[in-house]
C-alpha cells in the first residue's frame, strides 16, 4: 500500500474514535438531563406527600438519583479534560 492509502485509513479510524466519544458524551448529558427532570419530579412530590411509607421511599429515589447524577458529572468532566489534552 501506498503511503497516502495507509494515511486515509489511518485517518478513518481516528475519526470514528472521535465520532464515538462524542456520541458517548452526548448520550451522557442526554441521561443526565433525564435525571434531574425525575430529581425534581421527586422532590415535588415528596413535599406533596403525606405518608410516612412514601416519603422514605421518594427520600430513598431522590439519594440513589443524586448519587448516579454526581458519578454521571464526574465522567462528563473526565472526557471533556480528555478531550482538551
Amino acid at each position: 500500500m501506498k503511503i497516502e492509502k495507509l494515511l486515509h485509513k489511518l485517518q478513518a479510524f481516528f475519526d470514528t474514535e472521535r465520532h464515538k466519544k462524542r456520541q458517548h458524551v452526548q448520550e451522557l448529558k442526554k441521561i443526565l438531563l433525564k435525571l434531574k427532570k425525575k430529581e425534581r419530579k421527586i422532590t415535588h412530590a415528596l413535599q406533596q406527600a403525606d405518608d410516612d411509607c412514601l416519603i422514605r421511599r421518594y427520600q430513598t429515589e431522590l439519594e440513589v438519583i443524586r448519587v448516579q447524577r454526581k458519578k454521571g458529572i464526574e465522567v462528563l468532566h473526565q472526557l471533556k479534560k480528555l478531550k482538551k489534552t
